[in-house]
């Protein structure tokens, strides 16, 4: 069985040779944390790159990178070249809104990084535990009993 990459965490990132990214990293969550995704592992995935510069009217500036022009999925980034990493909780909010405004523009995303995705509803199931009153139900079976 392979396993998925089934979370996802937006991280700030300053690559050697190329800047300041921002993106989302995607690791699985059963065998593995963000951290040890950048810390340990030797590759990891950056999805939807973005470049983030410093205008001095603005403030810092989240753009696309050239990259997303290229490709559909992620590059993949080689670990000894990360001089840091900044983890979602600690990045700025004007950074994150800038890039989810750039995700929802670009890639037509509703929901934003780093946030569990919405569970889907089967149609025609109920969801959620099935409870099962044990009292009732040897009551049922003694009734039964008591008709024969």
């Amino acid at each position: 069985m392979k396993l998925r990459q089934n979370a996802r965490e937006l991280v700030l990132l300053d690559i050697s040779g190329v800047g300041i990214l921002l993106g989302e990293v995607r690791y699985n969550k059963q065998t593995e944390t963000v951290v040890f995704a950048l810390e340990k592992s030797a590759f990891f995935d950056l999805y939807f790159p973005c470049v983030v510069n410093f205008d001095p009217q603005r403030g810092p500036v989240v753009q696309p990178h050239v990259v997303n022009a290229m490709t559909t999925s992620s590059i993949r980034i080689q670990r000894n070249r990360v001089n840091f990493f900044v983890l979602s909780q600690d990045i700025a909010p004007s950074l994150k809104a800038q890039y989810v405004d750039i995700m929802n523009q670009v890639m037509g995303f509703q929901n934003r990084p780093s946030e569990p995705e919405p569970q889907k509803q089967h149609s025609g199931l109920k969801s959620g535990p099935k409870i099962v009153d044990l009292i009732t139900l040897k009551g049922k079976k003694e009734d039964s009993k008591d008709r024969k």
